[in-house]
């Protein structure tokens, strides 16, 4: 290629690396400068070392079109979908509209395509051609973001093109990066000769002089001006590269017969369309398919597949810009009666229309909730805007605004999911939209750590609902609640909720008032509620919504047992019929349940999992949550380097913006490791600063009250202390007492023998494993202290087994230093597998392949590619010793004591 030579090579320098795992390359540059010829080249040269090339563009089209482009690059291989994870695969096929399934998730659909394109790769190399990356559709640019960040050791090479504005989703450490500039002047003076070498000398001067380096602009301008007298007085002086383009596009087509120029309005209007769609459009204007005869010799436009397109994207832009208002719209008009396809259909119909109208808005409707059905949200939400851009009644438009709104959250529009609440809530004519626009907006904010919009917008919608009715106003009253319960830096409307939720009078229980009360105020509705919350559970109540939050509800209520059950529960019943969203959510909250009560390796790979998830979906505050939670597994397993690491993800999102709880748990995450390293009063520091989450201040008492012992901070946290007393006579719960009563008798308050023995006591009852073990600890400590050897002797193995079962590395060591003081040998340390170590996706897939469940199980269950599950196998069996997998369930059991939940 001329001038682009040193590119080249390096193209051919990846396509060679792909052997050794998967490359992204991604080519920018203006219009015209080449990149397309470039990528055509590098993929020539892939097919002939053997690739198979996969290729789809993006179109500058208005109607939205989901999947449009994934088709284009997936049809030609979609036969291999049946080697596939089974909800993988009907995704994939309910996406192209293929198969009748359940509405996929976008996540699902991502990762049908990555095991696909690795399904082919282990066949042979795989080239990926995606041209015009920022003009994909939505939805398939998210798949292609998504596989471009997860090539691995795949054998697959991506050659993407943009013109650089869609390319942050894109950014990989295997990418390589060619920012296309114009071409040098020798090799523009070369590629001008080889085009135009008729052109005399001073046209050619002229020709590069305005083309500036640009190789298409060499090409276009010189057939402009090859009749012109030298000088080439065509030439417009001082304009950019893209306005000559378009003056020298528009002279090519200024002299085609008014047939032929309507026949490209229609081909610019609707980039999609195919050769029988054209002439049959152009027959109903007067176009006749004789037409396209001068159409096609023009160079403008070309037919591929049968499908027609311009040449090039500047060439369309130029056509539709100058055709007239009345010209677009009769072109769409006639594309309306004869596209088969009821999606662009109704597109050209609702472009054509100039006024509301009923009808219209309805049909867009139904089109956008059959491409909600394939998965396609970012598209179902674009729909439904339409439709409400054309409903003549307010009311409709607001309910149309607010799908388009839920929708866009769906996709992972977060910010256009809140323009879209903020425009339809003036509009919203009955409860249930009200309702749902609250809903949306505040499940947009909250999850993807959006900032909150003003205090009032709540008691607004409350007097709006005054006279309506009562179920709607408790499930308005619940999402305010739940946001007032994470994000409560304003917290102005508590007691308008609390007063609220007790004045609505209702036939029957509801779930979402009593978790609402929880939330709000759960020391005060303690006596009354903590003992419904485990009613709530599955088979009794199945509503997702109190799946969510009864967990979140029973934390605060300080009912660890019933919070990871509701946890637990609400994940596995949601796996079938929520949205991955929700299961990221739920994962993240159960993390920390885990870690409390003793299985830290499974917290940890469930807060791995979920904070993946999130991160894929966009969901900020979700992706941190998680990460608090594993930091807070990876503190209690004394790991300083992973605590640091999964610290430093949380304070990625700024404080304001972060759910309180996973400011307080990477804090307490913090606090923790410092015990364990013996900087009391670091430790001190930061967990004497966790009142931002009430729960989670109470839940690390004991750490506070050992810290503040061996840091001379004993009478702040007596006052500390004490006001937690109160706070579990009021919940009643055996875990914040164990915690109440050691901390007293550590602090070295009124009899530490008699606080001693009734924090063991409770601890009987207390799910919290490590707490349990921390309070046998302490008081084997205080016992060998008063030489009590034969008591102390039985607190401290009681703890260093229970630590040891837990991993928690740093707390067996320490305990086992105790017991050797006590005149104790201790028990042999599990060290299955000497320094090796697991990874948290690792150590899941060991248990669910333990279990008995395949690869494909797997992947379905924990949103991985079949191939990267048995990747994953092949490299852990070496590390447990073993050889094939009927071995694991024995591996496993001297790797932990725990066994699958």
């Amino acid at each position: 290629m001329i001038g682009r030579t040193d590119e080249l090579d390096r193209l051919r320098a990846a396509i060679s690396a792909v052997d050794d795992g998967g490359v992204l390359a991604v080519i920018t540059g203006d219009a015209g400068i080449g990149k397309s010829a470039l990528v055509d080249e590098a993929a020539a040269v892939a097919r002939a070392d053997g690739f198979l090339e996969l290729r789809c563009a993006g179109t500058q089209s208005e109607a939205p079109s989901g999947f449009a482009a994934l088709h284009e690059l997936l049809h030609p291989v979609l036969g291999r979908a049946a080697a596939l994870p089974p909800r993988q695969r009907q995704a994939l096929l309910g996406a192209f509209g293929i198969e009748e399934n359940p509405a996929p998730e976008r996540l699902m659909v991502n990762l049908a395509v990555l095991g696909l394109l690795e399904e082919l790769a282990a066949d042979r190399k795989v080239v990926v051609v995606v041209e015009d990356l920022q003009w994909l559709d939505r939805s398939t640019s998210d798949a292609i973001a998504f596989v471009a960040r997860r090539l691995g050791p795949s054998r697959l090479l991506m050659l993407v093109t943009s013109r650089g504005d869609e390319l942050d989703a894109l950014r990989s450490a295997s990418t390589l990066q060619l920012a296309l500039g114009p071409l040098p002047e020798d090799a523009a003076a070369r590629l001008l000769d080889d085009v135009a070498g008729s052109l005399s000398r001073p046209v050619k001067d002229r020709v590069l002089r305005e083309a500036a380096g640009n190789p298409l602009a060499l090409t276009e301008l010189s057939r402009v001006v090859a009749d012109e007298v030298p000088g080439g007085s065509a030439l417009p002086e001082f304009l950019p590269t893209t306005r000559r383009l378009e003056r020298a596009f528009l002279d090519q087509v200024a002299g085609l017969p008014p047939a032929s120029r309507t026949l490209l309005v229609l081909a610019a209007v609707d980039q999609a369309l195919s050769v029988d769609e054209l002439f049959a459009a152009g027959q109903a204007l007067g176009a006749g398919p004789e037409a396209f005869d001068a159409v096609e010799r023009s160079g403008v436009v070309e037919v591929r597949q049968g499908v027609i397109r311009f040449r090039h994207p500047l060439m369309r832009s130029v056509v539709h810009g100058a055709a007239s208002t009345s010209e677009r719209r009769g072109s769409h008009r006639a594309l309306s009666a004869v596209i088969g396809d009821p999606v662009r259909s109704v597109w050209h119909r609702a472009a054509a229309a100039f006024a509301a109208d009923e009808q219209l808005a309805a049909d867009l409707e139904t089109a956008a909730a059959d491409a909600g059905l394939r998965g396609a949200q970012a598209e179902a939400s674009a729909l439904f805007d339409r439709a409400a851009a054309l409903s003549p009644d307010p009311g409709q438009r607001g309910r149309r605004l607010a799908a388009s709104a839920e929708n866009a959250r769906r996709a992972g529009l977060t910010r256009e999911a809140v323009r879209a609440v903020e425009r339809a809530l003036p509009l919203a004519g009955n409860a249930g939209v009200a309702v749902q626009l609250a809903s949306t907006e505040i499940v947009s904010t909250l999850m993807a750590g959006l900032p909150l919009r003003s205090e009032t917008t709540v008691p607004d919608l409350l007097r709006r609902l005054a006279q309506g009715d009562a179920e709607e106003r408790v499930v308005l009253l619940w999402a305010a609640a739940v946001q007032l319960a994470l994000r409560p830096q304003r917290s102005g409307n508590r007691q308008l909720l609390l007063d609220e939720l007790d004045s609505v009078e209702l036939e029957r229980r509801n779930p979402l008032q009593q978790i609402a009360l929880a939330l709000l105020d759960p020391e005060g509705r303690a006596p009354h509620l903590r003992d419904q919350l485990p009613t709530l559970l599955p088979p009794a109540v199945t509503d997702p919504r109190v799946l969510l939050t009864v967990g979140l509800a029973a934390e605060r209520m300080q009912d660890l047992a019933t919070a990871q059950a509701g946890l637990l529960a609400g994940y596995h019943h949601l796996r079938g019929t929520g949205g991955t969203a929700d299961e990221a959510h739920l994962l993240a909250w159960l993390a920390c349940a885990r870690v409390l009560t003793g299985s830290v390796l499974d917290g940890i790979a469930d807060a791995a999992l979920a904070e993946r998830m999130a991160t894929d979906l966009g969901l900020t505050s979700v992706a941190t949550a998680a990460a608090a939670s594993g930091a807070l597994g990876h503190a209690w397993r004394g790991d300083a380097a992973e605590t640091a690491r999964a610290v430093e993800r949380t304070r990625s999102q700024p404080a304001d913006l972060a759910w309180t709880s996973t400011v307080a748990r990477s804090n307490w995450a913090v606090g923790v490791l410092a015990l364990q390293q013996r900087r009391f009063r670091d430790a001190w520091i930061v967990l004497n600063d966790l009142s931002m989450d009430p729960t989670t201040r109470l839940w690390a008492l004991g750490d506070l009250a050992e810290a503040a012992v061996r840091s001379g901070k004993t009478a702040e946290t007596a006052e500390v202390v004490a006001v937690a007393e109160k706070e579990a006579a009021a919940f009643g719960s055996a875990h914040l007492w164990m915690l109440v009563h050691r901390s007293h008798a550590v602090l070295g308050g009124d009899d530490p023998a008699e606080r001693f023995e009734a924090a063991v006591e409770q601890a009987q009852d207390c799910p919290a494993v490590l707490e349990v073990a921390r309070t046998r600890l302490a008081y084997g400590e205080w016992l060998r202290r008063e030489r009590r050897i034969a008591a102390a002797r039985e607190q401290l193995a009681a703890a260093h087994h229970l630590f040891d079962r837990c991993g928690a590395r740093l707390w067996t060591e320490r305990a086992a230093a105790e017991l050797r003081a006590a005149g104790v040998t201790p028990a042999g340390v599990r060290e299955p597998c000497g320094d090796v170590s697991f990874t948290p996706q690792e150590f899941q897939i060991m248990r669910l392949a333990a279990a008995g469940l395949t690869n494909k199980e797997i992947a379905d269950q924990i949103y991985l590619s079949h191939r990267t599950v048995a990747a994953h196998l092949y490299k852990v069996f070496p590390k447990l010793g073993i050889t094939s997998r009927g071995q694991l369930v024995e591996a496993l059991s001297r790797l932990s004591d725990e066994s699958p939940s």
